[in-house]
């Protein structure tokens, strides 16, 4: 995926045959969370299971979270009822002839659960809208998303401030802009065009480009698939180990990181925390039972 979203190309190998095929398409990806659901008490950039190469080349990243709610999921077993219904009616009707239920029943009940457009039709409205409206952008649109764009970054001047979003952002709301157009049938990316994408787009980074800590917008969290609140507390507990395994033989012993861990406004809990990830990735070692040692 990563290639044909990057390139626009796919590299096949197969039976002695090499070749390169043109990909110039969209795509839409749907999956469940890494843990098999939300966990409302961590980031939800953190539970989504892709590199973040690949992650971040989709223009939108939607969540959809199991969240109670009375007058929804009453909403949603009624439509899941009266579709069994539905169905169950014309099942005894074409399988085994029920006298007692009328063909005008079944439809009735097949019309309440029917959707408003019919699928075929919708993908011939789609696939006409992309292969017939190629849509300029207006100086309104231009103008509003430029302005979205440059107020975001604009959160991000201040030195220790995240890098709210980047260009490929821009890239994307521009893309969407133009989709919005086509499916209007619309020649021209309106002012109306602009201000959907906008907000549309301003909704899911709410959902994954925002660092949980800070409730700052920052790029890094899918750019890179690490904040830079926690990149600058790896930092420091990284120069907190190297100072302390000067002082010691067998490295530094991890009570004592844990202790001073306040010194870099650290709580030891998230500390041993940092100190378990960078173990993983190989940037700190033990080279004796609970003492560390950079790499």
């Amino acid at each position: 995926m990563h290639e044909g979203l990057e390139q626009q190309k796919i590299s096949v190998s197969k039976a002695g045959i090499n070749a390169t095929l043109k990909s110039r398409c969209s795509l839409l990806g749907a999956a469940n969370p890494k843990y098999g659901r939300f966990d409302q008490y961590e980031s939800i950039a953190e539970q989504i299971n892709l590199e973040p190469a690949l992650i971040s080349r989709f223009d939108l990243i939607f969540t959809v979270t199991d969240k109670p709610d009375p007058d929804h999921d009453s909403q949603l077993a009624e439509h899941i009822l009266q579709t069994n219904f539905a169905g169950e009616l014309n099942t005894q009707r074409t399988e085994i002839n029920a006298p007692n239920i009328t063909e005008e029943q079944v439809n009735s009940q097949t019309e309440e659960v029917a959707p408003a457009i019919d699928a075929e039709l919708l993908r011939k409205y789609i696939a006409y809208s992309k292969s017939n409206v190629y849509p300029t952008m207006s100086t309104e649109a231009q103008q509003a998303i430029q302005d979205f764009y440059v107020d975001l970054r604009s959160k991000g001047v201040d030195e220790d401030a995240p890098i709210p979003v980047t260009a490929r952002k821009l890239e994307a709301l521009v893309r969407l802009a133009e989709a919005s157009a086509r499916v209007r049938l619309s020649d021209t990316v309106e002012q109306e065009d602009a201000d959907r994408v906008i907000e549309i787009a301003r909704s899911c980074m709410q959902d994954i480009g925002v660092d949980p800590e800070t409730g700052q917008f920052d790029a890094d969290v899918v750019e890179t698939g690490t904040s830079k609140t926690q990149r600058d507390r790896i930092k420091n507990i990284k120069q907190l180990i190297a100072s302390i395994e000067e002082e010691y033989d067998d490295g530094a012993p991890v009570d004592v990181v844990l202790d001073r861990a306040e010194e870099i406004n650290m709580d030891p809990s998230k500390a041993e925390h940092e100190i378990d990830k960078l173990k993983q990735k190989g940037e700190v070692y033990e080279p004796s039972t609970n003492h560390l040692r950079t790499t």
